[in-house]
């Protein structure tokens, strides 16, 4: 063999060589700096989510009850703060603020009254908003965490009669409740938390009073959200 042709194999073989000991040696340092990266989830933090609402809702007319049960597709954003301590643990506030298609219509048969509607009654739902207290536990790039505090909505109800004395009346009104909720967060690139949650948004009994005939109607209405979001974290993690 010439030492040209030795020349040609030999080299880049010891190329090769020198770069996969440079790998290996470069690998095992890699994975223990991923291994014992101190993760601060300490700082401002804001972003947008998506979801699903769907809602238990009862109403409760004086020709007679039907649950409306409105249902859609939720987005909006949310805004916060949290401080991990202890170490491992994190407390915090945050603010979240969604726009909803959750929407339906119902018929009420009144009593004595025999094959014929009595009433519908329209629920539309526009927002739902939320001011909670944030707990959770920290592994990493993980956060798994509860949530609580105080929920407002707001919707559009319709009563329209079809008995009797004809008349239709609507109405706008914002509602105060309370939310419980929980989910995990988790960073998969610095600066960014991807996450999923429920929420239950309970806003008891309301009567509304709507023009004659329709009379006072009481919504009696729960929400669940379901969704995922995306988190911007301000300071470093």
């Amino acid at each position: 063999m010439s030492n040209v042709t030795h020349f040609h194999i030999v080299q880049p073989l010891r190329v090769a060589l020198a770069a996969t000991a440079v790998v290996a040696l470069a690998l095992p340092a890699h994975a223990a700096d991923l291994a014992t990266k101190a993760y601060n989830w300490t700082g401002l933090y804001g972003g947008a989510n998506f979801g699903f609402a769907f809602n238990t809702e009862r109403a409760t007319a004086p020709l007679g009850t039907a649950s409306t049960d409105p249902s859609g597709v939720l987005g909006g954003g949310q805004l916060g703060y949290d401080f991990q301590f202890a170490p491992s643990w994190l407390a915090g506030t945050e603010a979240e603020f969604d726009g909803t298609t959750a929407r339906s219509t119902t018929s009420v048969v009144g009593v004595g009254v025999q094959m014929e509607t009595a009433l519908s009654i329209a629920s539309d739902h526009n927002w739902y908003g939320t001011l909670n207290g944030r707990f959770g536990y920290v592994a990493g790039p993980w956060l798994t965490f509860a949530k609580g505090g105080a929920a407002w909505m707001n919707a559009n109800y319709q009563v329209e009669v079809n008995s009797g004395i004809a008349g239709v009346s609507s109405l706008n009104t914002t509602r105060t409740g309370w939310t419980a909720g929980g989910g995990a967060e988790y960073q998969p690139i610095p600066k960014w938390t991807v996450k999923v949650e429920y929420d239950c948004l309970d806003f008891g009994a309301s009567t509304s009073n709507f023009a004659a005939p329709a009379g006072a109607t009481t919504f009696k209405t729960q929400v669940n959200e379901v969704k995922a979001g995306i988190n911007d974290h301000f300071g470093d993690l």
